[in-house]
């Protein structure tokens, strides 16, 4: 069968193909302008800023924006085969490698453990791996921050994962469209820095290198984020485990902003032995290496284990 053309027109069979700009254009459109109306909101406003409606509205909506925009990319008869994909990799639990379940509960934790250690000899504590009395996600909301650090990882992936990592699949190594997503995902963040009493603003009030640090951190996240979910069989639910582990271990430690640098450092380290040392996996090439899926929304198996 003819490669499908790049210009996302039907393939053949009168399936469509994946539409990579089309969803990260309204993933963006979406998030961006309910982020920034929260943010213009939440500096006129005093107190709870959730119980403002124009905020919560505005962090709900946008946080569904990559699965609001999946849903809309998804829809349409010519679509069903990557429908039929997308459920399969969200309840196909014969996709998970048990193996994987140490990596996705265990990993992030013992990483933030090794930064806290590497911190001690410039001042930081062992008390840093106390956990946190409380959750400051949205500051002064316990709760609302308990909810977003299960439920947020959840709603990103149906949409990342779902969807967007998969569109951007093309016949090169899989390690550029995971390196363009690490770059689209930590652009999205952007607005959060400016809603006042969220998390990514409080960083950019303590510091401008913090909030850089995160932004750069997103990146090798993305590439150990999609190494298990590739190496998973494009199993969802295996990223949205990671990514829910990665949330809650983020806030539930009493880590500084300061070890949370170090943090990204490890993260890039092992980002990088990653893809030195599984370079069959990461520059595996053609539509849907990796166990990925053809431009068209029909499986492709090149696993390499």
């Amino acid at each position: 069968m003819p490669t499908p053309p790049p210009n996302h027109r039907a393939a053949p069979g009168g399936e469509r193909d994946y539409r990579p700009g089309q969803y990260f254009g309204l993933t963006f459109a979406i998030s961006w302008v309910c982020y920034a109306v929260a943010a213009v909101r939440s500096h006129s406003v005093t107190g709870d800023l959730m119980e403002d409606p124009l905020i919560s509205a505005g962090m709900i909506i946008g946080l569904f924006g990559p699965l609001i925009a999946a849903a809309i990319c998804l829809a349409g008869r010519a679509n069903r085969p990557i429908r039929r994909d997308f459920k399969s990799k969200l309840l196909d639990l014969r996709r998970i490698r048990k193996g994987f379940w140490p990596v996705a509960l265990l990993g992030y934790p013992a990483l933030i453990t090794v930064a806290v250690l590497v911190s001690l000899p410039f001042g930081g504590s062992v008390d840093q791996l106390a956990l946190s009395t409380k959750f400051s996600i949205v500051e002064g909301a316990v709760g609302l921050s308990w909810l977003i650090a299960f439920t947020a990882p959840a709603l990103e992936e149906l949409g990342w994962s779902g969807y967007g990592i998969d569109a951007l699949r093309g016949r090169g190594p899989l390690i550029r469209p995971i390196l363009l997503f690490g770059a689209l995902w930590s652009a999205w963040h952007l607005p959060l820095f400016f809603v006042k009493g969220y998390y990514h603003a409080n960083l950019l009030a303590e510091s401008p290198i913090y909030a850089l640090a995160f932004l750069a951190g997103v990146v090798p996240l993305t590439v150990i984020t999609n190494w298990i979910y590739y190496r998973n069989g494009r199993s969802i639910i295996m990223a949205v485990v990671f990514h829910a582990v990665v949330n809650v271990s983020s806030e539930a430690f009493m880590v500084t902003n300061s070890t949370k640098t170090v943090l990204y450092g490890a993260l890039t380290l092992v980002a990088a032995l990653l893809i030195v040392c599984d370079r069959p996996f990461f520059w595996s090439r053609g539509p849907g290496s990796g166990s990925g899926v053809g431009r068209s929304g029909k499986m492709v198996s090149c696993r390499k284990d």
